[in-house]
């Protein structure tokens, strides 16, 4: 029983042996490929999540009494001005995501990939806080406004329930995009961060 277990020992390191051993060098052209084809889809998705904040705005319009007493409550000077600071927002950071995705494709040096891909996980997270942040301030001037400027829209027997019930609303819509972005964005991060960690165990 022992001999057999040496032989396959031998066998075994023999075999090992005969494997290419991978160098640095040979690791890193690898790990810049995925990395760059990760922030690549970055890129498509922020791509394909503003051409959706489009069509909502410009191709889908509400229709109803409700609809078109909030509409009027607000104000069109209002809708346009956040809908410009909106589509602006996401537009500026389509851009910072192409030239994030340049730079790492361009990457020369271990070093510079890992801290590019340091910038590129804070893009994201700052495009993630960016969108939460702007639904709920959003949100809470929208409310407000109309409150103010026809509170017949809203009609109830207790501000309060109105507002708990808003409250409600607006944390499912936050609920519902931060499970988009976890599942999306969340998995590329991850990659990255995959990425990142065995670039830094080459001690690079």
């Amino acid at each position: 029983m022992v001999d057999e277990l040496e032989l396959l020992k031998k066998d075994w390191q023999k075999q090992e042996a005969t494997l290419p051993k991978l160098t640095k060098a040979d690791i890193y052209p690898m790990l810049l490929k995925k990395s760059s084809s990760v922030v690549k889809w970055i890129l498509i998705v922020s791509v394909i999540e503003f051409a959706f904040w489009i069509l909502l705005t410009f191709g889908i319009k509400l229709d109803g009494e409700g609809a078109s007493n909030v509409e009027s409550a607000i104000g069109s000077t209002v809708e346009i001005i956040s809908t410009v600071i909106h589509l602006t927002a996401l537009l500026f950071f389509v851009g910072w995501f192409y030239k994030n995705y340049k730079k790492i494709e361009s990457t020369d040096s271990p070093k510079d990939l890992m801290y590019n891909i340091l910038k590129t996980r804070k893009t994201v997270k700052y495009y993630i806080w960016f969108n939460i942040a702007f639904l709920v301030v959003g949100s809470i001037a929208a409310f407000t406004i109309v409150e103010i400027n026809s509170p017949d829209t809203i009609v109830v027997d207790n501000l309060l329930i109105a507002a708990l019930a808003f409250i409600a609303i607006v944390g499912i819509f936050i609920g519902l995009l931060l499970l988009f972005y976890r599942l999306i964005y969340g998995i590329l991060l991850r990659r990255l961060k995959t990425n990142y960690d065995e670039l830094k165990k080459m001690d690079y």
